[in-house]
């Protein structure tokens, strides 16, 4: 009988410690891409939650500063997206994604008024926001020291009327932190 009682007492024990978990995974990365800021000006930032080993959602967000010409297009664009991985790391590796931009954009018309001896043109802005459905795929790495690293691209087809391209996309070559 105390055999018996010593054995479970142990395999009750042995069980417990097998129980814990050694490391919690980290749950959330944050990206930016220099890319844009550099030669934009523009900011690529994105924001992702980890809901498990192969799947994730976040935002991407891309905002336009230098928006002086009037006829300039898309002037900021925020993409909610779903991500599945298929890396052998947690949330890392192959990725293909399902995204949503909502895009605003300042479009416009051109009138061309034309008579004996003048010519003129003028423009009348028009701004819009639409919204699209799109798909995407990249890689995502993560480093020592929870950097990530990440190279994505995607394509969209925007929904509504208007003066205004009816196809969009995101990319992001990037650097972030997993925390």
């Amino acid at each position: 009988m105390k055999k018996l009682i010593l054995f479970v007492v142990f395999a009750a024990g042995f069980l417990t410690v097998n129980a814990q978990e050694v490391d919690a995974e980290k749950q959330n990365d944050i990206m930016i891409s220099p890319i844009e800021l550099i030669a934009g000006p523009a900011l690529n930032i994105s924001y992702e939650r980890l809901l498990s080993n192969d799947s994730g959602i976040g935002i991407n967000a891309i905002i336009l500063f230098d928006n002086n010409d009037e006829d300039s297009g898309i002037t900021s664009q925020i993409s909610p997206y779903y991500r599945m991985y298929f890396g052998k790391k947690y949330a890392s590796g192959f990725f293909v994604e399902g995204f949503a931009p909502i895009t605003t954009s300042n479009n416009g018309t051109y009138y061309y008024n034309a008579g004996p001896g003048y010519y003129d043109t003028s423009f009348t802005p028009e701004k819009n926001t639409t919204i699209g459905l799109g798909i995407g795929f990249g890689g995502k790495w993560v480093a020592k020291r929870n950097i990530v690293f990440e190279a994505s691209a995607g394509i969209a087809r925007r929904f509504g009327s208007g003066n205004f391209d009816k196809i969009t996309g995101k990319g992001m070559l990037g650097i972030g932190y997993r925390f």
